[in-house]
């Protein structure tokens, strides 16, 4: 009888260990599967709040499609622009709603077959369909110093042994879209400048995201990458040092078709460039908007973007 009762003591105990065994590691995968989950960039679903999201009176409104490039994974374009869109919508007489495109050209090929009525382009890619088929610029950006400028950045990680633009050759080389501004300075403008030729280099690959190329270089997939400036806030701490910056460049523009149609557009504008004007309520308005906007817009011309034409004639 006692051995019958010591063995089920034992067993009880080994049962309970075993519970708890499997109970840390299911906490254990959950917690893994979360952490994943939060920090995967492919993650499309995203539903950013802001205080022009419900806004009923919106749902009647005729529907206005707005491009943009695809520099940025869908959901963190969407997380980034749709707060913008549901701001417009809500200033004006028309629902706005965003389109996205699968690669950098066919944002170009939606605003001239009129799939959109305008669209968020890079700098470089402005030109390139200007000279095509007459795009027009008609806002731009601005910085935390309320200037219509930006930079690209040449980033390694810290320790790499890699301190100035020569120290890339027989290295791998990361870049975002061959259609983006980044891309282009290092290849056409820094690479002329410092001799360096294309076979110097071991590696160079395109990636369809500037995230990519950070994740890349993070990983040590590749030794750099190039990526715009204002996306290096997000990693400052993540063991990342800028090696070279370009020269202050336009910021990229919001562009129309050559013919547009006037009335939208002038909402657009009046809606965006009002909100420059109210600094005491522009980050109320602009805080969950892409680092690109919260600063507010400017009006662009054409002529804004000689620099980007010189730099790659």
């Amino acid at each position: 009888m006692i051995s019958l009762i010591t063995y089920l003591s034992r067993m009880n105990r080994k049962v309970k260990l075993l519970i708890f065994a499997l109970s840390t590691l299911l906490i254990t995968v959950i917690t893994v599967l979360f952490y994943i989950r939060i920090t995967d960039i492919s993650l499309t679903e995203i539903n950013p709040q802001n205080e022009y999201s419900y806004n009923s009176e919106t749902k009647n409104k005729k529907i206005v499609y707005i491009g943009v490039i695809s520099r940025y994974p869908p959901h963190i374009i969407y997380q980034g622009y749709q707060p913008l869109l549901d701001y417009l919508s809500a200033c004006t007489n028309y629902k706005f709603e965003l389109k996205l495109s699968d690669d950098y050209n066919s944002a170009v090929t939606n605003l001239i077959n009129k799939e959109v009525t305008a669209a968020f382009l890079g700098s470089y890619l402005y030109v390139k369909a200007n000279k095509q088929y007459g795009i027009k610029p008609i806002l731009k950006t601005l910085n935390e110093k309320l200037e219509p400028y930006s930079r690209v950045a040449l980033i390694v990680k810290y320790g790499s042994g890699i301190n100035k633009i020569t120290d890339l050759k027989n290295k791998k080389l990361a870049l975002p879209s061959k259609e983006s501004f980044s891309a282009n300075w290092i290849l056409k403008k820094e690479f002329k400048k410092y001799g360096i030729k294309e076979q110097d280099i071991k590696l160079i690959q395109h990636f369809p995201h500037h995230q990519n190329v950070i994740n890349q270089v993070l990983k040590g997939n590749f030794d750099a990458g190039v990526v715009r400036e204002q996306l290096l806030e997000d990693y400052k701490n993540n063991g990342l040092k800028v090696i070279e910056y370009s020269e202050p460049i336009p910021t990229p523009p919001l562009v129309v078709a050559p013919q547009y149609d006037k009335e939208v557009i002038q909402e657009i504008k009046n809606a965006l460039l009002e909100i420059s004007q109210k600094d005491k309520i522009k980050e109320g308005i602009t805080r969950n908007w892409d680092k690109e906007f919260i600063y507010g817009f400017i009006e662009a011309n054409d002529s804004d973007y000689n620099y980007i034409r010189q730099v790659y004639k």
